[in-house]
């Protein structure tokens, strides 16, 4: 959802963990798009996102369980198979393939913050490059990622947060804080 300001022709949006009720005051916080393309093409894209980042979770989640259970099925405990030289680290030595496991969930699992923290370009802010082996973007892309996401961002130019009145105990939503946006805003249309 995103809220269109006729007179200027500016799109915003709400950035909703970032708006709050302080005391008895509403606060929203909102960025601005660079184009009305820039819009549209997040409308595209969130679906996917939305699918991808789901499946990236329940695969951590079922590479997660599986290096338990591999721990279980040799009949240790986690404590038991770390490392004494290493941190947080299953002991290679002795237990190559569920270290192998180990290793292969700690490849994957920072990806859902890099691309999370990537798919907006927020001003002229200089971009994180996100280095990955084939292994990584194999993996990725069987879970429906798709580079251009992250080549291409959605640009934002800017974000401001207002205060836009007093809080009386409606339900919290992001319709709340659309509606609240607006009445700050000349005339404007729902995106």
């Amino acid at each position: 959802m995103a809220v269109l300001e006729k007179e200027t022709n500016q799109y915003y949006k709400i950035n909703f963990d970032r708006c709050a009720v302080r005391g008895l005051t509403v606060f929203v916080n909102f960025s601005a798009y660079l184009t009305t393309a820039e819009r549209e093409k997040e409308k595209e894209r969130e679906g996917k996102w939305s699918q991808f980042f789901r499946k990236l979770r329940e695969n951590l989640q079922a590479q997660q369980d599986g290096l338990f259970a591999a721990i279980e099925a040799a009949g240790f405990t986690p404590e038991q198979v770390l490392s004494a030289t290493e941190e947080n680290k299953i002991d290679a030595a002795k237990y190559p393939d569920i270290r192998e496991l180990q290793e292969r969930w700690n490849a994957l699992e920072p990806y859902e913050h890099l691309i999370g923290d990537s798919l907006y370009k927020i001003g002229d802010k200089e971009m994180r490059c996100i280095e990955m082996n084939e292994d990584i973007a194999k993996q990725l892309a069987e879970l429906g990622f798709e580079d251009e996401w992250i080549l291409d961002p959605i640009r934002i130019t800017a974000g401001a947060e207002v205060e836009v009145g007093d809080y009386k105990g409606e339900p919290i939503s992001q319709e709340f804080y659309y509606e609240r946006l607006k009445t700050v805003m000349g005339e404007t249309e729902d995106c």
